[in-house]
């Protein structure tokens, strides 16, 4: 009986780390990606940030591009109905060609972002950036399942933990 027991609490905790899997809007090919590629369609660039801008089944987020004239605009998208954005202009001229370095497609980063850490996570956002060193760097936020913040940072060419931190 007791063998049972421990079998049926295996086969629920593997169920509700798969429903939670499944339930994560910032998934490959779920909707963070429906946005962003809504949002580079009408904008094209490079996405530098995006956020949860809501809760639920599909969440809004916000996204920032920066186009290849170095100007960043940030708009909102909801991917039940990605279209018609409006972008705000974010001040500053940035080196778009810096940007166009990070070669680790950010979807891939972010699958090897919350590696290091037990269980599923939950992303809060991303932002791109350039070192001083101008080495392009992911840097995610995210909560654990402890309920505790953290942040990774990775490099985005060679995909390398820079840092992670756990607050």
């Amino acid at each position: 009986m007791r063998v049972f027991k421990t079998v049926i609490v295996i086969v629920l905790c593997v169920a509700a780390q798969s429903q939670a899997v499944a339930d994560d809007p910032t998934r490959p090919g779920g909707p963070l990606e429906t946005c962003a590629a809504a949002v580079l369609n009408e904008h094209p660039g490079i996405v530098t940030s995006w956020r949860l801008a809501g809760g639920g089944p599909l969440p809004p987020f916000s996204i920032t591009v920066l186009d290849k004239e170095g100007k960043m605009g940030e708009t909102t998208c909801n991917p039940a109905n990605p279209t018609k954005f409006e972008f705000k202009s974010k001040t500053g001229i940035y080196r778009y060609d810096m940007y166009e370095r990070a070669t680790l497609p950010e979807g891939k980063a972010r699958e090897a972002a919350p590696l290091i850490f037990v269980g599923p996570v939950r992303f809060l956002g991303m932002d791109l950036s350039v070192s001083f060193t101008g080495r392009p760097q992911y840097k995610y936020q995210m909560f654990l399942p402890s309920g505790q913040k953290a942040t990774v940072v990775l490099d985005a060419v060679a995909g390398r933990l820079i840092e992670a931190e756990v607050n």
